[in-house]
């Protein structure tokens, strides 16, 4: 070992990142500290953010991934692979054959928490979460835990986001062709028809913002009880799969019989669109329409827009698929009902009654555990800063320094070596990894 090396010194390969310069900024400071770094492309998008030295360009065949990445993992010596997006086609391929070679393969998201906060965990999100779920176990991490200060430090320069996901994915759509021919991204909509969709709600969203605050305003007004129904974007890998499939259109039907049926006479629904949501599908119309066929055209209200806060201080309860929004609630203290698979679902949190007792009786989240949980999720498997802007980048950066460097990931033991809402998402009827073998791990 020469004086550059560390004295606990890895091999990290990285994969696709986010559409910034962040994952290069990471994989640099790793070098800088003596470890060995590599990046694989996999498309032009990709090289915008990350080229030079260190990284190499996949150009084969999806099906030959696999095969491709266990060669070089072994001549390598790799100890970690580091990707964004945990469903991405090439990252699920990645953890298999990572797991098969003793590599540890570690996940970048976007938090739980928000706005500045970023996710870097074993495996995956929701359902291939190897976060505990265990009420006891949380609560005994949390009394050895620093306390958090949730406080927004970070602000991401406005339009930066934009700018950077356009250039990725109409730079892909132009010159992969050219470059890298094979490249299967698993896009949910054709790239140019998504981002043209764009624009019409960009030209609509000053309007729609003051329709949506006029109806807050009448729904403030009256006294019958309100539930808050959050749609997620249908293109989303957490909706994709960590819900049923196709489950969105399902959510709405399950939610309006049951409301229907069970909550009182006088109670509202209230569904409100994803502020991201390109406008493709239509929920407008569509939720209207299932409220008509449903007898609710005077119980159901859809917004485009809105004070979220407002929302939350009249809801009665809030009813999810997945949504970080559900979690959003919970610290509002707003009753919240879970129909997919989260990793804030858990007794204590949110309502564990069937959705036909929750209009009736919605159970609020117990304050104390919260806090716990809070305090365990963001100093078990998160770090705080941004993929967007300097600072929060910089602070990403030195902070997730110390967390891959160390041997555990993970911090206070909040890991489980079985992700342990596979079994839910199992019962739900979710693509998940062969039970028998997780049954064989759990013993």
């Amino acid at each position: 070992m020469t004086k550059s090396e560390p004295p606990n010194k890895r091999s990290f390969v990285f994969l696709q990142g986010p559409t910034s310069g962040v994952m290069r900024d990471l994989g640099r400071a790793l070098a800088t500290h003596g470890h060995d770094v590599l990046k694989i492309n996999f498309c032009p998008g990709d090289a915008l953010f990350w080229r030079g030295y260190d990284t190499l360009t996949y150009r084969a065949k999806r099906k030959d991934w696999p095969e491709f990445l266990r060669q070089v993992l072994v001549e390598r010596s790799a100890t970690d692979i580091v990707y964004f997006a945990d469903r991405f086609p090439y990252h699920r391929l990645a953890q298999d054959v990572a797991r098969a070679l003793g590599v540890r393969p570690i996940s970048l998201e976007y938090g739980y928490l928000r706005p500045d906060w970023l996710i870097l965990e074993e495996g995956g999100q929701s359902t291939f979460s190897h976060f505990h779920n265990s009420r006891e176990a949380i609560q005994a991490a949390a009394k050895t835990l620093p306390k958090i200060d949730m406080t927004p430090k970070f602000a991401i320069p406005e339009g930066v986001e934009a700018i950077c996901e356009t250039s990725f994915h109409l730079s892909n759509a132009f010159l992969a062709p050219i470059f890298t021919a094979n490249y299967a991204p698993d896009r949910y909509y054709p790239v140019l028809r998504e981002y043209l969709s764009y624009a019409p709600r960009m030209i609509r969203r000053g309007l729609n913002a003051k329709r949506a605050a006029k109806s807050i305003n009448a729904l403030q007004n009256s006294n019958n009880p309100k539930f808050l129904i959050p749609l997620q974007m249908q293109n989303d890998y957490q909706l994709r799969h960590n819900a049923p499939s196709h489950y969105q259109d399902g959510f709405i039907s399950e939610i309006m019989e049951s409301f229907k049926n069970n909550a009182p006479r006088d109670a509202q629904l209230v569904f409100k669109l994803h502020p991201m949501d390109n406008g493709l599908e239509r929920w407008d119309r569509r939720v209207l329409e299932f409220a008509k066929a449903f007898g609710l055209s005077e119980r159901v209200h859809f917004l485009d827009g809105g004070d979220l806060g407002a929302l939350f201080a009249m809801s009665s309860g809030c009813v999810v698929i997945n949504s970080t929004m559900g979690l959003r609630a919970l610290g509002q203290s707003v009753p919240t009902k879970v129909m997919g698979v989260a990793v804030y679902d858990i007794e204590g949190l949110t309502d564990q009654a069937s959705l036909d007792e929750f209009w009736q009786n919605p159970t609020p989240p117990e304050a104390a555990f919260l806090a716990d949980f809070l305090r365990a999720i963001a100093c078990g498997i998160h770090v705080r800063g941004a993929i967007y802007g300097r600072k929060g980048r910089a602070e990403f950066v030195k902070n997730a320094l110390s967390r891959l460097q160390a041997p555990q990931l993970h911090r206070a033991g909040l890991y489980l070596r079985v992700p342990p809402r596979l079994f839910r998402a199992k019962a739900l009827a979710i693509e998940v990894p062969f039970l028998s073998d997780c049954r064989e791990k759990q013993t």
